[in-house]
């Protein structure tokens, strides 16, 4: 075999699974197709000014310490967090107020406490009864393998407090906002979590207080750009012994017998492995990667009857000035039940909507270097249908540039047009042919209850031996931090074959270099 181990794609599940199995003596690769590492969480320069690619804040800090602390290395001999204090500045679209909350709970609900002090005393006693319980769950939900009913039990097996608050987290989001608070500006203030999961609060649960509570834990963004971060776990990959190689795009899986042999280049080039990691989405990698003909019918319509994740537009702007912002993210804020009816319009009627502009991102905040001295770099974000009606968006897309820029100068930024010397957008489309996301889908697939869990793509296939998946499309992925578990959690397995397959694991790093206990279970397909 040409390597022990093959990852493809250079994402954030990619790269850790790969600099993991490299921590743990595999010979590995990992192609990207691609000319740069971290997919979504990359980054782009242009013009002097630089862009996050789409992810523009690190949450769940603790996802990539323990990263690097399994590989042995020091996360800040890699790269640099900087916390983000403020979190957010809002802006009360209707209502003309803005204001700013910072990191800390208590802190927040004295920010919600101006509106109404009955709101902030639900909020603070929402975010204390539920949060402990919320970060146990996740702590022990996001680092299990899943892929039968048996191992979601395990989950509960292992935390019992996730089960008793399951009534709770299984409530519609909605109901959460209208039993706890009323004031219009806390409504709106806590709807952006479920916004930010790319869902309305009526189909949300009640576990995005767990991301409004993790979110109050520190948020934090990488110096020199969110690219800095998988640029570092690059970095280590090699460190480690990796080999890297990018614009390498993977045609085909190699499949022998049921069992993963390797890939096939898009140039022809065969390349053999013992085991496999794909971190592209899985419904890419098993009907058009491993072949239709060799999967059962039932995983093939399983696969297709996944909807996918809300799809954005993202704007990239220069600006000759720099913006008073008081905070790196500037949120629109609007009543949950606006939010249905813009969610509804834009995803089930495709319209292309440039006032759905909800967030505005500015990486030049929190770090001056990424935009020539007295200048800044903003990206405005918009939600945006995968295809849009009445067009596509090669024909509509810098019309909607054009729209947003207007949004944002009405709501955000006033005299914004007037300062821009850059433009660029990428849309959907863009975002499906030049990263492989189908549909443009920011998560991959839907964060219905149904898409999560066991009832995502198995971490280890079921139906290909030596395949292992990992990214925004299986368990928990959907976001970089989960990702980052997904990586981790599939090295170990993939590292427990390579070794019962040799029958030693001398050659290996000890079994203390294990993500965290309970992961060598075979039995988490």
């Amino acid at each position: 075999m040409d390597y022990d181990a093959i990852v493809i794609g250079a994402g954030m599940g990619g790269l850790s699974a790969g600099a993991c199995l490299a921590a743990g003596g595999a010979r590995t690769l990992i192609l990207e197709q691609s000319g740069a590492v971290g997919g979504c969480a990359g980054s782009f320069e242009n013009s002097g000014f630089h862009f996050d690619v789409g992810a523009c804040i690190i949450q769940v800090p603790r996802a990539h310490d323990r990263l690097f602390e399994t590989l042995g290395l020091r996360r800040e001999d890699y790269v640099t967090f900087l916390q983000n204090d403020p979190t957010y500045e809002f802006v009360d679209i209707l209502g003309g107020r803005r204001f700013t909350t910072p990191s800390s709970l208590e802190g927040t609900a004295e920010v919600i406490a101006r509106f109404d002090p009955d709101d902030a005393r639900n909020f603070l006693l929402l975010m204390r009864r539920y949060g402990p319980r919320f970060d146990a769950f996740n702590d022990v939900m996001m680092t299990t393998p899943q892929g039968r009913l048996r191992d979601m039990a395990k989950v509960f097996r292992k935390c019992p407090s996730g089960l008793l608050a399951l009534p709770d987290v299984l409530k519609p989001y909605s109901k959460v906002l209208d039993d706890y608070f009323r004031h219009p500006v806390t409504r709106g203030l806590l709807s952006t979590y479920s916004a930010i999961g790319g869902l309305p609060p009526s189909l949300q649960t009640a576990m995005m207080l767990w991301l409004c509570h993790t979110e109050h834990d520190g948020t934090y963004y990488p110096a020199g750009g969110m690219g800095a971060l998988p640029r570092g776990v690059a970095k280590a990959f090699g460190d480690l012994g990796g080999d890297l190689r990018l614009e390498t795009p993977v045609r085909r899986v190699l499949v022998e017998k049921g069992r993963a042999r390797g890939v096939e280049l898009a140039d022809g080039t065969a390349i053999t492995s013992r085991v496999l990691v794909a971190n592209n989405n899985a419904r890419n990698l098993y009907l058009e990667m491993v072949g239709r003909d060799r999967i059962p019918r039932a995983v093939v319509k399983g696969l297709e009857s996944y909807e996918w994740s809300p799809s954005c537009c993202v704007a990239y702007l220069g600006l000759d000035y720099r913006p008073e912002l008081r905070a790196q993210h500037m949120v629109g804020l609007i009543d949950p039940g606006l939010t249905d009816l813009y969610l509804k319009d834009v995803y089930t009627k495709g319209l292309a909507l440039p006032q759905s502009v909800g967030l505005v991102s500015s990486p030049s905040y929190m770090d001056p270097s990424l935009a020539p001295e007295g200048q800044a770099s903003l990206a405005l974000i918009a939600m945006a249908p995968p295809h849009p009606a009445g067009g596509t968006w090669s024909e509509i897309k810098w019309d909607f540039l054009d729209g947003m820029i207007t949004t944002a100068d009405a709501m955000f930024l006033p005299g914004l047009k007037d300062h821009v010397v850059f433009k660029t957008i990428a849309t959907p489309e863009d975002f499906e042919r030049r990263l492989s996301m189908p549909n443009g889908s920011i998560y991959a697939f839907s964060f219905s209850i149904l898409s999560q869990m066991v009832f995502r793509p198995a971490n280890r296939s079921r139906c290909v031996d030596g395949l292992y998946l990992c990214g925004a499309s299986t368990h928990p992925g959907g976001s970089v931090p989960g990702s980052v578990f997904s990586g981790m959690m599939v090295s170990e397995m993939a590292l427990e074959e390579l070794d019962s397959r040799a029958g030693s694991r001398s050659a290996r790093a000890s079994s203390e270099t294990g993500v965290m206990d309970g992961l060598t279970d075979r039995r988490c397909a």
